[in-house]
């Protein structure tokens, strides 16, 4: 009785861990499930539609724009409304970083997952693997938080510089054609 009594222990032990186990990689499943929807969100305008309005505009003003002196305030409007598209540019790589390791971690989980459900390989070490893919799943995180972050930055400087470079550049064009 002694012997099946610490045998149904030690097997509710187990399945215990094997519940909180599966539990931490349900949790991170569906942290990705979230990270994908933000990730693959095409709502807004897009940053390469932002990227062409902005070198459109800025080879309408510099092709139209004569100055006999330096006007100090459209020279930093300008070199600001540059900066959108280098910034959109760099930042991009962060979003394609991400919706290429999102698929990869998620393949990863199911695999643990099925592995921990069979009682598949090293035991002991599901803890550590199970800590190893939380790991990515955060950098996942940071970086989308810091994409969408720095995304938002740009396009809402778009928003704020666009419409006058836009004036100054259609401006330059009418006058060029008079």
């Amino acid at each position: 009785l002694a012997v099946a009594v610490l045998g149904l222990t030690i097997t509710s032990c187990k399945n215990d861990n094997k519940t909180e186990l599966l539990s931490q990689i349900d949790k991170m499943e569906n942290t990705l499930d979230s990270l994908a929807l933000i990730a693959n969100d095409t709502i807004g305008l897009s940053s390469s539609e932002t990227i062409a309005s902005v070198r459109a505009t800025i080879l309408k003003v510099k092709n139209n724009y004569v100055a006999d002196t330096i006007d100090y305030e459209l020279a930093e409007k300008m070199n600001s409304y540059k900066d959108i598209r280098k910034g959109i540019s760099k930042n991009s790589g962060n979003l394609a970083k991400a919706k290429q390791t999102i698929p990869e971690v998620q393949k990863k989980l199911s695999d643990l997952k099925h592995d921990i459900e069979n009682g598949v390989n090293d035991r002991d070490k599901y803890q550590e693997y199970i800590n190893f893919e939380k790991s990515k799943v955060n950098e996942i995180k940071e970086v989308l938080r810091y994409y969408v972050e720095t995304n938002k930055k740009y396009h809402d400087k778009y928003d704020e510089l666009h419409p006058t470079i836009k004036q100054l550049g259609d401006s330059l064009v009418v006058n060029a054609h008079e």
